[in-house]
């Protein structure tokens, strides 16, 4: 699932939050939301991430000595 998926689920959450008036699904509704967009963020720093080089392919091959 794409982050942009997240992102619009969050968006819902926030806009039936706004229209709810049951105060509990409201604060259900704004958990949810704040869920799905540390969820979009996870994400995006992920996919950020597997863009840059990692620590592998920085490290030095081992260098065995010869007996």
């Amino acid at each position: 699932m794409s982050a942009k998926y997240f992102r619009d689920l969050a968006a819902r959450c926030r806009n039936t939050a706004r229209d709810c008036f049951d105060l509990y699904a409201k604060e259900e509704f704004r958990r949810l939301a704040g869920e799905f967009s540390a969820k979009a963020d996870e994400l995006d720093n992920r996919s950020a991430r597997s863009s840059q080089p990692g620590w592998w392919s920085m490290a030095k091959p081992l260098q065995f000595m010869d007996r």
